[in-house]
């Protein structure tokens, strides 16, 4: 007869069904819910079937874990109020590499006891439910709040990197982190984190400006035919630029990092309904513009059908 603790006991089978659904690991308040004594529980991390991770959570059968199981493993520890938070919350959101030793967690009680092996942040109030998002099985700061929590501790040129790579990724709504910043007016080093949004917020003086540059720069091409310009399309909206007889366009888009979810989306509505109308749309960021307007000059003809001038002849040394 088998006895209790031996791999065939259906307890263990129930174990190994928790675990399988939280990617190896199960907290003791389960394993006490499942009918286990503190002794059996004991019992089992001496014969090598659950290893400690932290207080209070133990990984099934081995250690091995994917950096999920550890940042979840870490929640259960903390309880059920506690939020991956800081640089983990970055992490968990896809910003930085996972680092599972140095796992920084939020609790909404100040006076929160510290766990080994985790970094414990503690707060006195609950998290706003803007405040945070849940993400498969963790619980997280939302982006604008870990941008908040970071303010303090990271560099500027580490906020510009986070920023941009959020909006990259339409993690970042800047009208969700106004509300945060507001929520959050009394946090140190919001002047810093203020200032590294600047850069991303719209500036319609910044767009006409780029499109003056356009515009200069296709007056100093006479072989390119002159555009429409600001023509509305009726239930797209307006074109910067427009060549009927190529049924060709140009967008002047700001840098594509440092525009909103929403801009996005019209963008992509925009570009949808154009190419249905048979219309060949180009957006030029700014960054390009910048870095390979020889490039942009190229594709303006490709798209139009000039034959590209001859270089000028150099002159004679």
């Amino acid at each position: 007869m088998q006895g209790k603790g031996t791999p065939s006991d259906p307890v263990d089978a129930r174990i190994a069904r928790i675990a399988g659904k939280q990617f190896g690991v199960i907290a003791l308040e389960q394993l006490l819910a499942l009918g286990l004594t503190y002794a059996e529980v004991e019992l089992r991390v001496k014969l090598g079937r659950l290893h400690r991770l932290f207080r209070g959570v133990y990984a099934v059968g081995h250690r091995r874990l994917p950096d999920h199981a550890w940042l979840l493993a870490a929640l259960l520890s903390c309880g059920s109020d506690s939020f991956l938070s800081h640089r983990t919350a970055a992490a968990a959101s896809g910003l930085r590499a996972i680092n599972v030793r140095a796992i920084e967690v939020t609790l909404p009680r100040p006076k929160a006891k510290s766990r080994t092996g985790l970094i414990v942040h503690r707060t006195r109030n609950d998290p706003h439910e803007a405040d945070l998002v849940v993400r498969g099985s963790l619980r997280m700061s939302s982006v604008p709040r870990l941008l908040i929590e970071l303010a303090r501790t990271e560099r500027r040129s580490e906020l510009d990197r986070l920023i941009t790579l959020a909006i990259r990724k339409r993690l970042l709504n800047l009208d969700a982190m106004e509300g945060a910043l507001h929520r959050h007016a009394h946090r140190p080093g919001l002047k810093k984190l203020k200032a590294a949004l600047n850069a991303y917020r719209p500036k319609p003086e910044r767009k006409s400006g780029f499109e003056r540059s356009f515009d200069d720069w296709l007056a100093a091409h006479p072989e390119i035919p002159q555009p429409n310009r600001n023509v509305e399309f009726e239930g797209i909206g307006e074109i910067d630029c427009y060549w009927p007889e190529q049924r060709f366009a140009v967008e002047t888009d700001g840098d594509p990092y440092h525009i909103t979810v929403g801009d996005l989306e019209r963008d992509k509505f925009k570009d949808t309904k154009l190419q249905r109308l048979g219309i060949r749309l180009m957006r030029i960021t700014e960054f390009r513009w910048d870095h390979d307007r020889r490039g942009v000059l190229d594709d303006v003809y490709g798209f139009l059908g000039i034959t590209p001038p001859p270089a000028p002849r150099p002159l004679p040394g």
